[in-house]
C-alpha cells in the first residue's frame, strides 16, 4: 500500500518521505521536518524534537508538505493518518 492512499497509518519511519515539511503538534507548536528530528523555535532558540521517540511521536498532530495536508491525527489518543492528499 502507498503511504500517500487515504487512512494509510503512518509511523515514525514513513515520516522520512515529507522531509522538510511543517508539522504542527498539539501543544500548538510548529517546527519543520528533517528526519528524524522536528527543528521548533523557542524564545529565539532551536530546539531539535527526536520523532523516533514514541512521546515526542504522538504529539504530532498534523503534517503538511508544501502547504497541503497530507497527515492528520483526529485526537491525541489516534493514530496518525494519511489524508490522501499531497
Amino acid at each position: 500500500m502507498d503511504i500517500r492512499a487515504k487512512d494509510f497509518v503512518l509511523m515514525p519511519r514513513h515520516l522520512r518521505k515529507f522531509n522538510h515539511a511543517q508539522i504542527e503538534f498539539f501543544d500548538g507548536k510548529k517546527g519543520k521536518l528533517f528526519y528524524p528530528y522536528v527543528m521548533v523555535r523557542e524564545d529565539r532558540t532551536i530546539v531539535p524534537i527526536m520523532i523516533e521517540k514514541r512521546d515526542n511521536y504522538e504529539r504530532i498532530h498534523k503534517v503538511y508538505a508544501s502547504r497541503e495536508l497530507v497527515a492528520e491525527r483526529k485526537t491525541s489518543r489516534a493514530q496518525l493518518r494519511s489524508t490522501g492528499r499531497g
